[in-house]
C-alpha cells in the first residue's frame, strides 16, 4: 500500500461509510475478504515497525538533513496509521481472521502440539489445570473449550474486554512470574514488537516464565 501524501487524508475505516478496500462489507462488519484482513495486519506490522525505527532515529541522530526527512517520513506513516483506523481496527482484523470461517485463531495449533506431545491427557488424569498465560488476547474466550484442563489469563496492551487484563508483558515482574506458567502463549505477538532488543526480551521472559522441563517452541514462518 503505497504511503498517504501530505495534502491527501484517508477517511479512517472505522467511519460507518468507508468500506474496506477490497472486502465486500463495512470495516465495522466481520466478513471482510479474507486476504484483504492478512493484507492490513502485515500493513500495520510494518507501519508500527518503521515508527519506531524513526522515532529513535529522532532521538539518537545528529545530522539536521536525516531529522527533516525522518519528520517527514513519521508524518506520512502516523497519517496512514491513522488512515487505516489505528490500532482498534488492528485488533478488531486480527479478532475477524480468528473466526471460525478462516479457520480459527493460533489456539487450534496450539492445542494440537499439546495433545502430540501428551500434556493434555496428563492433565486429565492428574486432574490438574494447566495455568496459561496468553499474551496478547483479543478474545476472552480462546481457550473456553479446554477449561477442564486449563486455567486461561489472558493479558494484553490494549485490554479490549473486561475479562482481559492490561498488561504489558515486557513489564511484568520477571521473578514473580519465574517458572509460574505451564503454558505461555505469544501468538503473533512477537512479530508486533518493533524492536529487536525487546522481541528478545520477550522470548526471554517467556522461556523463565515456564519450569525448565518444559516445551518451548517458536515456529518458524
Amino acid at each position: 500500500m503505497p504511503k498517504s501524501k501530505k495534502t491527501v487524508r484517508k477517511s479512517p475505516i472505522t467511519a460507518p461509510s468507508a468500506p474496506v478496500r477490497g472486502t465486500n462489507r463495512s470495516p465495522s462488519g466481520t466478513s471482510s475478504n479474507p486476504s484483504a484482513t492478512r493484507t492490513l495486519i502485515r500493513r500495520f506490522h510494518v507501519l508500527i515497525k518503521r515508527k519506531a525505527q524513526l522515532k529513535k532515529l529522532l532521538q539518537n541522530g545528529n545530522s539536521s538533513g536525516n531529522h527533516i526527512k525522518a519528520r517527514e517520513d513519521l508524518r506520512n506513516i502516523e497519517d496512514e496509521i491513522a488512515g487505516l483506523g489505528g490500532l482498534e481496527v488492528y485488533q478488531r482484523m486480527s479478532s475477524v481472521g480468528q473466526g471460525n470461517d478462516r479457520g480459527g485463531g493460533s489456539e487450534k495449533v496450539f492445542i494440537g502440539w499439546l495433545e502430540e506431545i501428551g500434556e493434555v491427557q496428563r492433565a486429565k488424569d492428574h486432574a490438574q489445570k494447566l495455568q496459561l498465560l496468553e499474551v496478547g488476547a483479543l478474545k476472552p474466550d480462546n481457550y473456553s473449550t479446554c477449561s477442564s484442563w486449563v486455567q486461561n489469563s489472558p493479558i494484553d496492551l490494549h485490554s479490549r474486554h473486561p475479562s482481559i487484563k492490561e498488561q504489558d508483558f515486557l513489564r511484568m515482574d520477571e521473578e514473580a512470574n519465574r517458572e509460574k506458567w505451564d503454558l505461555v502463549s505469544l501468538s503473533l505477538v512477537v512479530n508486533f514488537v518493533p524492536e529487536p532488543r525487546d522481541r528478545g526480551r520477550m522470548l526471554s521472559l517467556a522461556h523463565t516464565a515456564i519450569p525448565l522441563h518444559n516445551e518451548f517452541a517458536l515456529p518458524q514462518r
